[in-house]
């Protein structure tokens, strides 16, 4: 038997909508690769507080590409890896 609140085929197709959006949401953060925990970058550059996101973003990555080149971090790895390696 329906329960009386998916009675109605929009609030079904509501519900069918949303448990998708939930699997692609968790899905794709937990593909994202993530930094190595034991680095932590700050770009020690002057960003204004009223700068755009991307600028702020593009000076951390460029402090993040310094200190994997300069071998202070590890790359980027998955979210769930072996932890036998």
């Amino acid at each position: 038997m329906i329960s009386r609140s998916f009675s109605t085929s929009r609030r079904r197709v509501t519900a069918v909508l949303m448990v998708m959006a939930a699997v692609v949401a968790f899905g794709s953060w937990a593909l994202w690769p993530v930094y190595d925990s034991s680095c932590a970058v700050y770009s020690g550059a002057y960003i204004p507080m009223n700068a755009p996101k991307a600028e702020a973003d593009a000076a951390v990555q460029r402090a993040y590409d310094k200190a994997l080149a300069d071998g202070a971090c590890g790359p980027k790895r998955e979210r769930f890896h072996s932890w036998t390696q």
